[in-house]
């Protein structure tokens, strides 16, 4: 938590973003808030995608989806009305499951909402993937965790990604922790993604590495089939070391991760 100068404590505003689609960046914000809650944090993820409810579906509450972010924006309900209890002291407040009517991420009211709900849990926020936030959004945040994949393209445009933001927050005169997490983590991404090891992963993106999260076959199937991914599994296993450095704790990345590199030949 981060204590203001007039006392009032305030919760960590986690954006979890990516420059491009297919990145896992919905599932890594899915896992995260569910680690942070396992961690004994309150948590209210926000999902600015605009459409799909993909968080709702990650986490398996679709069908208790009655009302949304759409409706909270546009003044039809209020916030505290619209969340979801995911169980713990996870909450939910969803994106449209049909898509209906879109979400500008950087608007004045998502901002106040961030705002609002930091002010008694921590927020994560699912970004939409290829969306810049401004330097009033970007001023909003304190985290911007940036998911890609090991491979070179990812890579180029989560540099660019992660300069767009650091312009944006020195513009609004604020500051902001910016952190890569490589996702769908493979040796196969390595071999064939043009990347020769974690090291450069880092040189090419830029930013400092919060953690690695491995491809998880089975996490995928879950997601895919509306069942919320069995929380001993591989991919939430690494989420949750991604969560405890974030807040501070030494945890050392995983030697079957951190010692892989590029096959040659």
């Amino acid at each position: 938590m981060v204590q203001r100068q007039d006392g009032e404590t305030l919760g960590r505003k986690i954006a979890v973003i990516s420059a491009l689609g297919g990145q896992g960046c919905s599932l890594a914000a899915a896992g995260m808030g569910l680690a942070a809650a396992e961690l004994g944090k309150s948590v209210t993820l926000l999902d600015l995608c605009g459409f799909g409810g993909t968080l709702a579906h990650i986490l398996s509450v679709e069908e208790q989806t009655v009302m949304h972010m759409g409706d909270v924006l546009s003044g039809v309900c209020d916030a505290e009305d619209a969340l979801i209890e995911c169980g713990g002291q996870l909450r939910l407040l969803a994106a449209p499951v049909f898509g209906e009517g879109e979400t500008d991420p950087r608007s004045v009211g998502v901002r106040r909402l961030v705002e609002r709900f930091a002010r008694e849990t921590e927020v994560i926020a699912d970004w939409p993937s290829g969306v810049v936030p401004d330097c009033g959004s970007a001023g909003c945040f304190d985290v911007f965790v940036i998911c890609a994949c090991a491979d070179t393209l990812s890579l180029r445009f989560a540099a660019a990604l992660r300069r767009r933001i650091r312009r944006a927050v020195e513009e609004g005169c604020g500051s902001a922790d910016i952190r890569l997490l490589l996702t769908r983590f493979s040796p196969e991404t390595l071999r064939d993604g043009g990347v020769d090891d974690l090291d450069d992963c880092i040189d090419r993106a830029g930013a400092r590495l919060l953690g690695v999260i491995p491809f998880d076959g089975a996490a995928g199937h879950a997601v895919k089939n509306g069942v919320r991914p069995d929380p001993g599994g591989e991919a939430w296993r690494y989420c949750r070391d991604a969560v405890r450095r974030l807040y501070g704790e030494k945890v050392p990345l995983d030697a079957r991760t951190s010692l892989l590199s590029r096959r040659k030949g």
